[in-house]
């Protein structure tokens, strides 16, 4: 049951396109955080009630997640559409299981860092050099913006000592 060659493919077949599922999941993802949100004051852009920021990100998940579903949907598809990599799905999730394990016991600065070395593993294309860089930047960026921007009782560093 495959489409003849210079004919659009089945509906089925777009549907069935990873950009499709995801803008879709997207898209119902974002609806739902923007009907949780409606039970909270919203407030105004300048004095923001708590569900206005839910309302806002939910609003561009969904607008985003539609984008992407219809983009998809319309496209002519990649003649070499891959599979994803089960490598860097790896490197993410442990990345992030490091992350979570790291944040409590260590502090901010060594989770972010230990996050990007661990998920930069799942590229293969990182040089060790850029991704000690990469780490330390992001790491320390990370503390400016959380402990210092923004006041979030995060230590940079714990368990030390």
């Amino acid at each position: 049951m495959s489409d003849a060659p210079g004919r659009a493919p089945s509906l089925r077949r777009r549907l069935a396109r990873p950009g499709v599922i995801g803008g879709v999941l997207a898209l119902a993802l974002g609806l739902w955080v923007m009907a949780e949100a409606a039970g909270y004051a919203m407030g105004s852009a300048r004095r923001m009630g708590p569900g206005y920021f839910p309302t806002l990100l939910g609003g561009w998940m969904a607008a985003m997640g539609a984008a992407l579903a219809g983009l998809s949907l319309w496209r002519e598809a990649p003649a070499d559409t891959d599979r994803a990599d089960p490598r860097a799905l790896l490197a993410v999730l442990s990345g992030i299981a490091a992350f979570a394990l790291l944040l409590p016991r260590a502090g901010l600065v060594p989770a972010v860092a230990g996050l990007v070395v661990i998920a930069a593993q799942g590229s293969g294309l990182m040089r060790p050099g850029a991704t000690l860089v990469l780490a330390g930047v992001l790491a320390i960026l990370s503390w400016g913006i959380f402990r210092l921007g923004l006041g979030l009782p995060l230590p940079a560093f714990t368990g030390l000592g």
